[in-house]
């Protein structure tokens, strides 16, 4: 050290003073730094420097605002960069990073969209709809054709008769059917609807609960306006990996302005989605978690690291102090400690994969496999129940068809007798 303390440079972060905060001793005109970052490096460093040894100084201009964007940071004469610096291979020729401290991985956030009185409509298009509700109404007339021969409660008046259809049917959407099925036929043709039933209402649910979670977006469509906080890495990453156009980019620089744009939406000069890496993320989601939500992200970045002069002995040992400091979850603490927001301190491996995209609302393709199992069965058991009928009604039709005919043949033979026995007593009379 020869004698000298280590001169640490610090961002300017003034949108995010979570990570990093910086304000002025008033008696000695020092520089105190706060926020997770300091205290993962604080931590990291403890037991090899005393804080006698090292000084934060401010990357900034007589102003007070940022001296240049964080290459410019990193490539400073400092002993070492503090704060949330992303490691990049094109930065590691130059200087020296310790392993991240950090999530791996940008994410994407939008604005929970729960307040549309209509969006029970949403999980199942319209033409599911219509097909859903024909279907409903055909098993109904199914089941009744095959048991109204039979059974007194499918009898009645035509009125009686059309709502037993339609409340069989309807009925077998919660299972509440009361109506006895005593014909093996009728039994099969409802298993099989009511499989049909089960599928659609649990695929239905659970788009449904994807629906209520998030809004649905499409990132890759052209009418969308993504917005990205102000900087290099993550402008570089947004165009060249996810295929966005300059001109439909927006770029923000604090929290506040975040949530502006994403409660304005496209419409109203806002945008539909932001993307930012993830430590930035979870403040966001921390303070405002009731109406945004994290919907996807992906391991394009390779998080934050502490910056070192290349060469530096530091180095290795603050990797080892970090990697310690995960494995006894003290990195998730410090966390909790600065986002204050417990389903935001969840690791990568910890939290659950989230799609690239969510959900779109089902459509006739998902279900036209059950939709065919279904009509054929109905259609099979309608034909061997006509079948059954025509065999049991046969001898009754048998009987009634000879009885008319040999009717008709005694009829016509007494006719002709009558006919002869005339003709003869009129021979006689003459």
């Amino acid at each position: 050290m020869n004698g000298k303390k280590l001169r640490i440079g610090v961002p300017v972060n003034q949108g995010f003073e979570e990570l990093i905060k910086l304000q002025c001793d008033p008696q000695t005109n020092a520089t105190i730094a706060t926020g997770f970052c300091i205290d993962v490096f604080n931590a990291a460093i403890d037991g090899l420097l005393s804080t006698e040894l090292y000084e934060f100084i401010p990357f900034e201009d007589s102003n007070g605002e940022p001296a240049g964007n964080y290459n410019d940071l990193v490539y400073q004469n400092y002993d070492v960069v503090v704060g949330d610096t992303t490691i990049t291979a094109n930065r590691s020729l130059y200087v020296d990073f310790t392993m991240p401290y950090t999530d791996l991985a940008l994410g994407t956030i939008t604005r929970v969209d729960n307040k549309n009185m209509w969006i029970f409509l949403k999980p199942l298009d319209s033409n599911l709809w219509l097909r859903s509700a024909a279907f409903f109404i055909l098993t109904g007339f199914v089941v009744w054709l095959i048991k109204y021969p039979v059974n007194e409660e499918f009898q009645g008046s035509a009125a009686q008769q059309m709502g037993m259809i339609f409340w069989f049917s309807i009925s077998t959407l919660v299972f509440a059917h009361r109506e006895k099925l005593l014909s093996n036929l009728s039994r099969f043709t409802i298993t099989i609807w009511v499989f049909v039933v089960l599928i659609s209402t649990s695929s239905y649910t659970a788009t449904l609960s994807s629906m209520m979670t998030v809004q649905q977006i499409q990132l890759t469509s052209k009418e969308s306006y993504i917005g990205y906080q102000s900087g290099f890495l993550v402008k570089r990453d947004i165009v060249s990996n996810l295929n966005f156009e300059d001109i439909k980019l927006m770029q923000y620089s604090s929290l506040e302005e975040y949530a502006d744009a994403l409660s304005k939406g496209i419409k109203n000069g806002g945008v539909v989605a932001i993307i930012d890496e993830i430590p930035y993320i979870k403040i966001f989601l921390a303070r405002y978690s009731q109406d945004y939500a994290m919907i996807a992200s992906e391991s394009k970045t390779n998080g934050f690291g502490f910056v070192f002069r290349k060469g530096s002995p530091l180095v290795p040992e603050i990797s080892r102090a970090i990697m310690k400091l995960r494995v006894e979850r003290k990195l998730m603490m410090m966390e909790k400690a600065w986002f204050n927001s417990k389903s935001s301190f969840m690791s990568q491996q910890d939290a659950p994969s989230s799609p690239s995209k969510n959900p779109n609302a089902l459509n006739l393709d998902n279900f036209r496999g059950l939709f065919l199992i279904s009509g054929i069965c109905s259609a099979l058991a309608l034909v061997i129940s006509l079948i059954n009928f025509l065999c049991e009604k046969w001898n009754v039709m048998k009987y009634y068809f000879v009885g008319i005919v040999r009717g008709k043949l005694v009829h016509k033979v007494r006719y002709l007798l009558c006919r002869s026995r005339n003709m003869i007593v009129e021979t006689n009379s003459r």
